[in-house]
């Protein structure tokens, strides 16, 4: 999958710049009255060099005018979508489609810091660099260059826009435009393995097939047997009975349905630069448990009370099961910021309103508030089916025993989720 973007002369005006004072406004117009009093004093040959330089000076000018008419410049993704330690190859084409030919030739793609390890990058603003190109391109003639995009940390991260820049064949008057050429990347944040967590469920009937034999979906038949009094009629297996002369009943697979909603406490994390790493595992957790319930086919959504970046709105994906839901599920995780939208409390109980029956809430959280926890707490002593995910090396839980928390201080600890 690639996507390519194009740029053509339609974007801001160019400008130019001469390279020195005595190529602007006023070094031309010095130049003339110098010409014009060398004339009058009949000096010969400060008349002709004055001549040529008002003649070399007004040809460049020209020239760099036409530079950037028919000048098409593209960029091309591998790849839009990566996880972390992936690279994308991008793809750089620049076109000439007029006759003037372009001695020379500056294209600067703004990029992410940290993206293009190892290449000399000038710097454009903060968090950004320019990756820079050049190339000479005659008459109607393309170049292209590829170089590697490494996506090292998770995020939703721009490209461009491009800055195009020529002139004359003497350099005199260089002329450049920008073109809000924009591309963006989405890294989604890591996966880890999980193979067992410990999630309830209230739901009887669905997907999932159970251990115990307590629940039974009637859609799924794996065997008949002798009919029993207490047996309803509508399990009767007709066509086995009339084979059998016998009444003969069906026999069901035991199944229970997870319909989860994972909520993100952004809030709770601190917002410093030490406590970074947690916050990413946090998001790294969300993914992880939204992945575990996708691969058993449960229906999982996520809630998030961040204003992500795209949109400023906190993420809102109702439960549904399918690899479509996973995808937007870690689309929203890589846009997450640290910022919040508002309290998670009130967040949390506009949002649970309308989540259908029987969902498990799975919490993910750092530094729960005092009424956070009185909020969790009751929620589970009044038969809600729940359970927290604590990132942090805290030791002690503010939950009592009516809440099933699990502590996660590293990667490691999503394999077998404990009991904290």
């Amino acid at each position: 999958m690639s996507d390519t973007t194009t740029v053509s002369e339609t974007g801001t005006q160019p400008s130019s710049q001469a390279a020195g004072y005595l190529l602007d406004k006023f070094g031309i117009y010095a130049a003339l009255g110098g010409l014009l009093l060398a004339a009058w004093f009949h000096q010969l040959v400060i008349v002709i060099l004055l001549s040529l330089v008002l003649s070399a000076a007004g040809l460049a000018r020209l020239w760099s005018r036409f530079s950037l008419v028919g000048v098409h410049c593209q960029r091309q993704l591998s790849e839009q979508r990566a996880f972390p330690g992936e690279s994308i190859e991008v793809t750089l084409r620049a076109a000439n489609r007029k006759l003037l030919p372009l001695p020379w030739l500056k294209v600067d793609d703004e990029i992410p810091d940290g993206f293009a390890p190892g290449v000399s990058l000038t710097p454009s603003r903060p968090g950004f660099s320019f990756l820079t190109k050049t190339a000479a391109l005659l008459w109607y003639s393309r170049a292209s260059w590829r170089h590697q995009l490494y996506c090292h940390k998770r995020g939703y991260f721009p490209l461009g826009p491009i800055t195009v820049t020529s002139g004359d064949i003497f350099g005199f008057y260089p002329r450049s435009k920008t073109e809000p050429l924009i591309d963006h990347v989405i890294v989604y944040p890591k996966i880890y393995p999980i193979t067992h967590l410990g999630i309830p469920s209230l739901f009887p009937l669905g997907e999932t097939r159970a251990e115990r034999r307590i629940f039974e979906d009637p859609t799924r038949t794996i065997g008949i047997r002798d009919y029993s009094p207490h047996d309803a009629l509508k399990r009767i297996h007709w066509k086995a009975s009339a084979r059998r002369q016998n009444l003969q009943v069906k026999v069901y697979e035991p199944t229970t349905t997870l319909k989860a909603a994972v909520f993100l406490a952004i809030d709770s994390y601190p917002r410093d630069k030490t406590t970074a790493g947690e916050f990413e595992l946090g998001i790294s957790t969300a993914a992880s448990v939204a992945n575990y319930l996708t691969e058993r086919k449960s229906a999982v959504g996520l809630f998030v009370n961040s204003r992500l970046v795209d949109s400023s709105q906190p993420a809102r994906i109702p439960p549904a099961s399918g690899a479509g839901q996973l995808v937007g599920i870690l689309e929203s995780l890589a846009k997450v910021t640290r910022s919040a939208s508002g309290p998670f409390e009130d967040f949390l109980d506009s949002e649970r309103r309308g989540l259908p029956w029987g969902t498990t809430l799975v919490f993910i959280l750092s530094h729960p508030s005092p009424s956070l926890v009185r909020l969790l707490t009751s929620l589970a002593e009044n038969g809600h089916k729940l359970v927290v995910l604590r990132t942090g090396d805290d030791e002690i839980s503010p939950f009592g025993p009516a809440v099933a928390c699990h502590r996660i201080r590293n990667p490691g600890d999503l394999t077998q989720v404990k009991r904290a």
